[in-house]
């Protein structure tokens, strides 16, 4: 799923596994960004948040071991625990870095975290 400016949509205090394409579109057709030995770094921020750097972002993730590196595909892991926030829109990026040299935001987009639908007992 290429997540360029889109909205994805997340369970509240669910676990939840979302594949991601990153691709380099600043060229045209966009190609897949080579991810052998680099981190993708994702977070998730109140859309008041215009700090440059983490300290209050709402869910951050390090992936480091990629789905199909070459092909620019990596799977975004989330547990319940971290999509325990509150339910509202939040705006989220994409950080690419190998060691300390940062390759910029791959793109930005949206999440919405929504009430789980159902929940079973039995």
């Amino acid at each position: 799923m290429s997540l360029h400016n889109e909205i994805l949509e997340l369970q509240q205090n669910n676990p939840a596994s979302v594949e991601l394409t990153l691709e380099d579109i600043s060229v045209d057709p966009a190609v897949p960004i080579d991810l052998v030995g680099k981190t993708v770094f994702v977070s998730v921020k109140k859309r008041t948040d215009y700090r440059i750097d983490d300290t209050e972002a709402l869910i951050t993730s390090a992936i480091t071991v990629h789905t199909a590196p070459l092909l620019g595909l990596t799977t975004w892991v989330l547990t319940a625990a971290q999509t325990l926030i509150p339910l509202g829109h939040y705006k989220a990026d994409v950080r690419i870095y190998t060691g300390l040299t940062d390759y910029g935001n791959s793109f930005t987009f949206y999440v919405d975290i929504v009430p789980i639908v159902t929940t079973r007992l039995t």
